[in-house]
């Protein structure tokens, strides 16, 4: 039987007292999870691996059954080739986020208000700036960007800005054993606040710092994702990654179209991950009321029209891992997975 993996990223919460202490998915109104939750079979599972902080690239390769070691520290190496960009194994990667800050405070981890076309300005501008043999900037068209450092294998402590919320620009400052490649990466985030004081995303936070990785064994299926992280993911496993117009990685993004490219993958194969990234970041936002809106959403536009899919299929339903909505920040606590089966009419 063909088996369908629907990751919900940051689906799973801890209580909010605004919705009567219940979580956003117990506080939406989603008939669909429901009914397969009702019919089918609940269960409880520990994503996150020992000693890794909980995360997108270690829950989601623990969930495919990968043996990911203590301290794991390839997410933007996975990202990277997620988008197509190749790090040897001499180089640093990082996450460069554009960031939104106001009189030395971080308002926005993920630039708000920045357009497409701002982002490819950006790049341009970091580059110009502080780029060259060593240093290059990779832009997305998004707030989600990269950067490679060249002849770089030291070991880089910086923090997730999506955690600072609220909090002094100056927690983004990363520390090295190198200290020479410590100031070169502090440099490009002081920097960058001048640099782009013009813009709505007026910064940038370096983080996720990571270098290239060996994934054991190989998986066949197909991947539907709108992030460069899960599209990694799936370049390393085997999965073929398949491109979805619409898909924007936010809660704009075209529910019903990545449906459809999951059913169709299952045309050519008898495994499909569809992984879905809205309600993770409206979590960062600390949008709580949001959350339940996109878990609604995904509920009308992705599990009732399984419901209804003439097709037998096993379904698996969960979280890679729990987002506060509260905190914006990342849980490491067991999340529900939820197992129902169609049947072709």
């Amino acid at each position: 039987m063909k088996k369908l993996l629907i990751i919900i990223d940051g689906m799973d919460d801890e209580s909010i007292p605004a919705l009567g202490n219940k979580t956003p998915r117990q506080f939406a109104c989603m008939p669909a999870l429901n009914y397969m939750r009702e019919k089918g079979n609940v269960s409880f599972q520990s994503t996150i691996p020992p000693g890794n902080e909980p995360a997108t690239d270690v829950a989601v390769l623990n969930i495919l059954g990968y043996d990911v070691p203590s301290g794991f520290s390839s997410r933007s190496w996975l990202e990277a080739l997620g988008a197509g960009i190749e790090v040897g194994d001499n180089a640093l990667c990082l996450r460069c986020n554009l960031i939104t800050h106001s009189s030395g405070i971080l308002t926005s981890h993920c630039g708000d208000g920045i357009t497409a076309g701002q982002c490819s300005e950006i790049t341009e501008l970091l580059n110009a700036h502080f780029g060259g043999d060593r240093l290059k900037f990779h832009g997305s068209g998004t707030f989600r960007n990269l950067l490679t450092v060249q002849g770089a294998k030291a070991h880089v402590n910086a923090v997730q800005p999506h955690t600072l919320m609220g909090e002094s620009v100056s927690k983004l400052l990363v520390s090295s054993d190198d200290s020479d490649l410590a100031a070169i990466l502090n440099r490009c985030i002081v920097e960058s606040r001048a640099l782009l004081s013009s813009y709505p995303a007026n910064g940038i936070a370096l983080w996720a710092p990571g270098h290239s990785t060996k994934i054991s064994h190989k998986i066949c299926g197909a991947l539907i994702t709108g992030v460069n992280v899960m599209r990694g993911i799936g370049r390393a496993t085997g999965l073929s990654v398949v491109d979805v117009a619409g898909a924007t990685a936010d809660e704009h993004t075209d529910y019903s179209a990545k449906l459809r490219a999951a059913l169709d993958a299952f045309n050519e194969h008898d495994f499909v991950l569809l992984h879905i990234e809205a309600p993770d970041e409206v979590s960062h936002k600390r949008d709580s009321l949001l959350k339940v809106m996109v878990l609604e959403e995904i509920d009308r536009k992705i599990l009732a029209p399984l419901l209804k899919a003439n097709i037998n299929l096993e379904i698996t339903i969960q979280s890679d891992h729990a987002t506060s909505s509260i905190s914006g920040k990342h849980l490491d606590c067991p999340v529900e997975v939820i197992k129902y089966t169609t049947k072709k009419q």
